[in-house]
């Protein structure tokens, strides 16, 4: 067998593993750019394709066959401070339009009581958006749901508890002195001389 030969075949070996891997393979996301970037560099990403990706917030807000929702990417999406994160810098998001379809995989919006689905967006975005009164938003035309979000549960802590009710304490007997001592003030004032 010639030596070219061989060459050959291990070449057509691995262009068909390539295009297999290809064909088969899961279409990864571009890393997502963040709110604070998109609010610096405005200009840049105006009018262009963007991917976008946080915590769902608020309600999702239907205007017929479109909705509203706003995501919000800071450090607390994806680790509240319930779970474990540290308090931390501020909340930044984005505003989505999009179609109304779209959104109902939504389970849990981000709130007191929830923390909300993670998702990844794939729109336009708008610096100023003139459909939308000059906001800045994303119109997107693909959404995925990437994690989806769960009730945050607030156990009853019996030492704050116990402190508020000792504050309570605390600030009523102050009120009842300063009321006390201001009648004495008024009485000793109201004595003839």
């Amino acid at each position: 067998m010639k030596k070219g030969g061989s060459n050959r075949k291990i070449f057509l070996f691995i262009l068909e593993i390539v295009v297999l891997l290809a064909f088969f393979a899961q279409p990864a996301f571009a890393k997502a750019i963040s709110s604070a970037e998109l609010i610096e560099k405005c200009h840049f990403y105006d009018g262009k394709e963007v991917e976008f990706q946080g915590e769902v917030i608020g309600d999702v807000m239907r205007r017929g066959e479109y909705a509203w929702i706003n995501i919000n990417d800071d450090s607390y999406s994806s680790k509240n401070v319930e779970n474990g994160s540290k308090l931390k810098g501020y909340n930044t998001g984005q505003s989505v339009w999009c179609w109304a379809n779209q959104v109902g995989f939504i389970k849990y919006k981000g709130d007191y009581k929830n923390s909300g689905d993670i998702i990844w967006v794939k729109g336009i975005f708008n610096r100023a958006c003139p459909e939308h009164g000059g906001d800045m938003d994303i119109h997107a035309h693909q959404i995925r749901l990437v994690k989806q979000g769960q009730p945050i549960s607030h156990p009853f802590k019996k030492e704050r508890a116990a402190v508020a009710l000792f504050l309570g304490v605390i600030s009523a007997g102050l009120f009842l002195i300063n009321k006390f001592l201001t009648q004495k003030r008024q009485q000793k004032r109201e004595q003839p001389l």
